[in-house]
This record gives structure tokens, C-alpha cells and sequence, in this order.
């Protein structure tokens, strides 16, 4: 290092997570305006993509991928179509539940997320079967729902998630969506 120069530290973050170029920036806001919020938590695009907010920041242990892998799991989504994206400054929305503030450390992204994430993944499912249901006039009982696509099997119709999301955006979220029991996990643990 020269006398008198500074140390600037470099960071770079995945693209899948960080949005640092204009052309980035611009997609990513002409792609939200179009995606409908299921929750805090749980955005779906007409094109079938979901993105989970992240509220954790990203220093390379993973939380990203972790969260967005709770969300997939309960959500029955294909993989392919998850994305992540840091969540805005929002400390009601996004609060650490372990700090009382919007913030990371300690290690404790999926130990403070784990259930939140994974009912704001179990809640959107709810509300796309419904949404499926309520147009196909059925009992979302007999709706199942695998990597992306919400299906009766007795009528043949499926639809996607991106079909149904502005539907399912107008329902109210439940309260306490069922949870997977861990024998029916396809993504968490694999």
C-alpha cells in the first residue's frame, strides 16, 4: 500500500441476488410492477418466476439460497423459477425477530427465518390453490400443486403460479398455513 492511499475493500454479489447495473435495475423494476405480492415475503410474476424477499443481508454464508429454499419447499415450486432479492429498508416487514431491528449477524438468518419463511411459503400455496379453485369451482381439496403448476387432476386443468398470482394477490393470506411435516420435503435437507 502507498503512503498516504486508502484500502478499499471489494465486494461482489451473485446477479441472481444483487441488481448492480442500470440495465439491472431497470428490468428489475419493470418485472416487480408486474409481479403481485402474495405477501411480505412471496412475489409471483406473470412469467411464472417467484422471488423471495430476503431479509437478511448476503455475506456469503447463504442465507439467501436457505431462505429461498424454505419458500420453494412449502410453495411446491420448480427451482428454476425461485429468485432472491434483498428486501428494502422496512423494519416492520422485515424485522429480526433475535435483534428487534432490520439487520444480520450472529450467523442467525435461518434460525430467525426458518418458520417465516417457510408459512410465507405454505401461505402463498394456500392462496394459489384457492385461487385455482375459486375460477375452476372446485374444492381447493382436490387441487395439488408440484414445481410450479397448481393441477385438478378429475377436470385436467392446470395452470401455473403466474396465471393464478393476480387472482391469489386479491385473497386474504391464512393466518397459520399448514406446514409441510418433514417426510414431505423434496427441496429442505437434500
Amino acid at each position: 500500500m502507498l503512503p498516504g492511499r486508502g484500502c478499499q475493500p471489494h465486494w461482489t454479489c451473485p446477479r441472481w441476488i444483487c441488481r448492480t447495473s442500470a440495465a439491472g435495475a431497470a428490468a428489475s423494476a419493470e418485472g416487480d410492477a408486474a409481479a403481485f405480492a402474495l405477501n411480505a415475503f412471496v412475489r409471483v410474476a406473470p412469467d411464472n418466476t417467484v422471488t423471495v424477499m430476503i431479509k437478511h443481508i448476503e455475506f456469503g454464508q447463504g442465507p439467501a439460497t436457505g431462505l429461498s429454499t424454505l419458500v420453494a419447499e412449502e410453495l411446491d415450486a420448480d427451482w428454476g423459477q425461485m429468485r432472491a432479492e434483498l428486501a428494502p429498508a422496512d423494519t416492520e416487514k422485515y424485522v429480526n425477530h433475535l435483534f428487534g431491528l432490520q439487520g444480520t449477524g450472529g450467523s442467525t438468518a435461518m434460525a430467525n427465518s426458518y418458520e417465516q419463511m417457510r408459512k410465507a411459503g405454505a401461505a402463498a400455496r394456500a392462496m394459489l390453490v384457492q385461487a385455482a379453485a375459486n375460477r375452476w369451482r372446485v374444492n381447493a381439496d382436490e387441487i395439488t400443486v408440484s414445481k410450479g403448476t397448481v393441477s385438478h387432476a378429475a377436470s385436467g386443468k392446470s395452470l401455473s403460479f403466474g396465471d393464478l398470482a393476480g387472482e391469489a394477490a386479491k385473497l386474504e393470506a391464512p393466518a397459520d398455513p399448514k406446514l409441510k411435516s418433514p417426510d414431505q420435503f423434496n427441496l429442505i435437507g437434500t
